[in-house]
């Protein structure tokens, strides 16, 4: 029995470290400013999704055409912009999270400040580890698209 747990907190403590290097191996801390600030809307996904069958979600500025078309079933959600270095080939990219809060959990504005964290091997990848970050298949429109 006490062999086991501490095989167990061994593999626990193993995957921690392992995770850790990887993340330092893999990615580059930066701090960027936040140079947009929006809310957009989309309808609720249904509750029970069937991954690979779900059509992706989809954003959009108008959400008083949402909230007419759909009524209840919108969620609003804040995303925030920026514009990153990548260390993968050095040139600049835009990045978007959904995310409401600056890193010093006030409400997130232009010109603040914010942690990210851009691949070494990946341009257009970044994270900030804490967002649900917009999804690669998530699609903004523009207010005359979402008409």
């Amino acid at each position: 029995m006490l062999i086991a747990l501490v095989v167990m907190m061994l593999v626990v403590v193993l995957l921690f470290v392992s995770w850790w290097i990887i993340r330092i191996a893999l990615y580059a801390p930066q701090t960027v400013s936040i140079d947009r600030v929006d809310v957009l809307c989309s309808k609720r996904p249904p509750r029970r999704q069937i991954p690979f069958v779900t059509p992706a979600r989809r954003w959009s500025w108008d959400c008083g055409a949402l909230r007419r078309q759909f009524g209840s079933h919108v969620s609003e959600d804040t995303f925030i912009s920026f514009t990153y270095t990548s260390p993968a080939d050095n040139r600049s990219y835009r990045g978007t999270l959904q995310r409401s809060l600056n890193d010093r959990k006030l409400s997130a504005r232009t010109g603040d400040r914010i942690e990210i964290e851009a691949s070494r091997l990946m341009p257009e990848t970044f994270t900030d580890w804490s967002s649900p970050s917009i999804a690669a298949e998530n699609i903004i429109r523009t207010p005359a698209a979402a008409k």
